[in-house]
C-alpha cells in the first residue's frame, strides 16, 4: 500500500516536532513529506512535495491556515486539508469547512485521535481526489446535470422537470430524470405518478445488477425521457445508500445521453456522489436575501470540493424586482455571473403543479417567458 503523504503546517516548531514524532510511529503508512511555518510556504511546496493531506494550523504569520486552505481548494483540489486548532466552537468549524478544509481536530491531541483522523480522512476522500488530480474524463458515457438548492421552496424540482422535458424534445438525444431528494422528493406528484414504483423498490428487490433490472422502476413520461422517483416517505431516504446510488448511476449514464438529478438542499453522501459525477451543477436561488444568503454559502462549499465556475452555475428562479433587489445587486455578490434567470410567472407554475403537467409540454411552450427563459438556458448548455 502506498504511503500517505502529509505536510505539517504549524507555526511552532514544538508542535511540528511532536506530530512528525507521533507519525513515524507509523511509518509503513505515513510519509512526513515537508513542513512549514506559515501558509505562503504551504503553498510553495505543494508543487514541489505533491502531498495527500495538509495538517493546517489555523493561527499562522504571513498567510493564515483559512486563507492558505482556501487558496489549496482552488489550486490543487486533489489535497486533502485538515485543520488543527484549540477553537472548538461550531462556528469555527464551519468557518474551517467553508473555506476546504475536509476535517478538523482540536488540540492538545493524541497519537490515536491523529491517526485515526488523517486515515478516516483520507479514505473518505482518496477516490474522489484521485479523480480531481487526474482529471478523470467522461467519456462516452451520458452527461449528469444536477440541479441543487442550499434552501428549500426555491422552485428546483419544477426546473429540473421541465428542463428534462425541453432536452427531451431535441432529436437523437435520450434524457432520463432522476429524484434525488429522498426525504422530501416531488418529482411523482408533479407528474400525477405518486404511486409509481420508486427507487427504493428497485434497491428493497436488489435489481441494481443491470439497466433491464432497473428498467420497471422507471417511468416512461414520454419515447425519450425515463424518469426514476424518490421514495414516498422520507424515512425510506435511509435505506438508499452511496453504493446503491453509485451503481445505478453507473449503470444508467451508459443508457441515456443525459442525466437531469434533481438533489434534496443537504450535502450528504449521496448529494456529494451526486455532484461529484456531474458535468454541470445549477445552483438554484430566488431573489430573496435568505435565499442568496445560503445560496453564497453553498457555493462556498462547491469551491471547497473543488469544483469551478464552469461546472456550477448560478440559476435565479422567479425573478423579479419587487423584491428590492436587482439584477446588479445580485451580480455584485456572485462575481462568476448569473448563468440564467428565470422569471416570476406564478399562475403558470401554479396551474401546471396542480395538474401534474408541466408547463414546458407540447409545443407553444416557448410563447410564455418561463418556458422561453428555460429553452435559451438548455440551448446554452451546448456553448
Amino acid at each position: 500500500m502506498d504511503k500517505i503523504k502529509i505536510l505539517v503546517a504549524d507555526d511552532i516548531e514544538e508542535t511540528r516536532a511532536v506530530i512528525k514524532k507521533m507519525l513515524s510511529l507509523e511509518d509503513d503508512q505515513f510519509e512526513v513529506v515537508g513542513e512549514a511555518d506559515n501558509g505562503q510556504d504551504v503553498l510553495n511546496l505543494i508543487p514541489k512535495l505533491r502531498p495527500d493531506i495538509v495538517l493546517m494550523d489555523i493561527n499562522m504569520p504571513i498567510l493564515n491556515g483559512l486563507e492558505a486552505t482556501e487558496k489549496i481548494t482552488n489550486d490543487y483540489p486533489s489535497v486533502i486539508v485538515i485543520i488543527m486548532s484549540v477553537q472548538a466552537e461550531n462556528e469555527y468549524l464551519k468557518r474551517a469547512m467553508f473555506h476546504g478544509a475536509k476535517e478538523y481536530i482540536i488540540k492538545p491531541f493524541n497519537y490515536a485521535s491523529l491517526t485515526e483522523t488523517i486515515k478516516i480522512t483520507y479514505e473518505k476522500y482518496k477516490e474522489r481526489q484521485m479523480k480531481l488530480a487526474k482529471g478523470e474524463m467522461r467519456n462516452k458515457e451520458g452527461k449528469v446535470m444536477t440541479f441543487f438548492s442550499s434552501k428549500g421552496g426555491v422552485g428546483k424540482s419544477i426546473l429540473a422537470l421541465n428542463t428534462a422535458v425541453i432536452l427531451s424534445k431535441e432529436e437523437k438525444k435520450k434524457i432520463l430524470l432522476v429524484d434525488m431528494d429522498l426525504q422530501f422528493g416531488d418529482l411523482s406528484m408533479l407528474v400525477n405518478k405518486y404511486n409509481h414504483k420508486t427507487i427504493l423498490d428497485a434497491v428493497d428487490e436488489r435489481q441494481l445488477d443491470s439497466y433491464e433490472s432497473i428498467k420497471p422502476y422507471l417511468y416512461k413520461y414520454n419515447e425519450k425521457l425515463d424518469m426514476l422517483f424518490a421514495p414516498g416517505k422520507p424515512e425510506s431516504a435511509e435505506y438508499i445508500t452511496k453504493d446503491s446510488t453509485q451503481k445505478i448511476i453507473e449503470l444508467l449514464k451508459k443508457e441515456y445521453d443525459v442525466i437531469v438529478v434533481d438533489t434534496g438542499v443537504n450535502f450528504n453522501d449521496n448529494t456529494l456522489y451526486i455532484l461529484d459525477e456531474s458535468e454541470k451543477i445549477f445552483l438554484v436561488s430566488t431573489m430573496e436575501i435568505v435565499s442568496l444568503k445560503n445560496t453564497k454559502l453553498g457555493m462556498r462549499i462547491m469551491q471547497s470540493l473543488g469544483y469551478d465556475k464552469n461546472k456550477v452555475k448560478l440559476v435565479i428562479n422567479r425573478y423579479t424586482t419587487n423584491y428590492g433587489i436587482n439584477r446588479k445587486d445580485v451580480e455584485d455578490v456572485f462575481k462568476d455571473g448569473i448563468f440564467a434567470m428565470i422569471p416570476e410567472e406564478e399562475k403558470t407554475v401554479n396551474i401546471s403543479v396542480n395538474k401534474g403537467l408541466p408547463f414546458c409540454e407540447g409545443d407553444k411552450y416557448n410563447k410564455q417567458k418561463i418556458g422561453k427563459a428555460l429553452e435559451i438556458m438548455c440551448k446554452d448548455l451546448a456553448n
